[in-house]
């Protein structure tokens, strides 16, 4: 079990599984246990730990003890114990003691703590305090802050507060922070601010937006520029754009470039090649070729547990309803 495995790793050293013990035997209701466990964990440094201490002396309606345990919190030197005793609160539903926790650790520094405090407004309805503090967050330099401040300008319709903000990040975050504003755009329904940062990302290496700029070029149906930069990412490394090219590839009529591609793809194990090519040469009534590709693909399938191939079973069984034989042949009727 997680519980016996988590005593063996704690019996080790292992602080942060002493810490997650502590937890389950919180949440099973053997409070005396869990406390010993979390003062354990507080002795080894885990600053989490004291933060579970406090709110369980307080639900134990031990409030001196809890706020002996606060004070050891503030006395740590460090404001991560302060902001993870905020978030326990806020778990707990005391927001009103979650926030001055808050505030205490943004006080000495902590800028999650500042975010933190704006999202926390923000829920309790005070948009204009949540944007003054999630600036302040932004202006030392935290990416989630400035996502923050960006989608709360967004629900107000400031378009040019919003891109600046999302290209703000580059500057001191780099790529990362940028494709997952990428992705997150692009599920917003932004396609252009999603392209726009996905050029500026692709531009400063990032192999992923590349790819996710050819899907967007592909579907607004500039196949000749998409193609372009499929190639650019599988140059790259990127498998995942060799499919893509060899689709491309069949829908222009080059069925040898496009088969050239998915064994490519296959041979770095993408085997949803093979069997998305193998789809269309059958809907295409080449069945020979089809299912030469959907042997192509069970044999890879067969010594891949981790092939995504969802449909394989399906389509085998419709080919070969008996099976195959040892050395490869269909099965005939029993």
């Amino acid at each position: 079990t997680a519980e016996a495995l988590y005593r063996q790793a704690a019996d080790q050293g292992d602080t942060d599984a002493l810490y997650r013990l502590a937890l389950l035997r919180q949440q099973a209701g053997d409070w005396e246990t869990a406390e010993a466990l979390y003062r354990q964990a507080a002795d080894h440094g885990d600053t989490r730990a004291l933060a579970r201490l406090a709110l369980l002396r307080e639900e134990a309606g031990d409030r001196e003890g809890a706020e002996a345990v606060t004070r050891q919190i503030a006395d740590h030197g460090t404001t991560d114990a302060l902001y993870s005793l905020a978030k326990v609160r806020e778990e707990a539903g005391d927001c009103e003691t979650a926030e001055a926790l808050a505030r205490q650790a943004a006080d000495q520094g902590d800028v999650r703590a500042l975010y933190g405090l704006a999202v926390m407004r923000r829920q309790a309805g005070d948009w204009e305090g949540a944007k003054a503090l999630a600036r302040q967050a932004a202006d030392h330099s935290t990416p989630d802050a400035v996502y923050g401040l960006a989608e709360m300008r967004q629900r107000v319709g400031d378009r040019e507060a919003v891109e600046a903000l999302y290209r703000q990040p580059v500057d001191h975050s780099g790529t990362d922070a940028l494709y997952h504003l990428i992705v997150s755009r692009e599920e917003a329904g932004d396609c252009e601010t999603a392209e726009a940062l996905a050029q500026q990302a692709a531009g400063h290496g990032d192999v992923r937006a590349l790819y996710r700029l050819a899907v967007m070029r592909e579907e607004a149906g500039d196949c000749e520029t998409a193609e372009a930069l499929y190639r650019q990412a599988a140059d790259q490394g990127d498998v995942r754009a060799l499919a893509r090219l060899a689709l491309l590839r069949e829908e222009a009529g080059d069925r040898e470039g496009a088969e050239a591609l998915v064994q490519q793809a296959a041979g770095h194990g993408d085997i949803r090649a093979l069997y998305r090519l193998a789809v269309m040469r059958e809907e295409a009534g080449d069945c020979a070729t089809a299912e030469a590709l959907y042997r192509q693909a069970a044999d890879h399938g067969t010594n891949d547990p981790h092939s995504y191939v969802a449909e394989l079973p399906k389509v085998l069984s419709k080919l070969w309803p008996y099976g195959l034989d040892p050395d490869g042949t269909p099965t005939p009727p029993w």
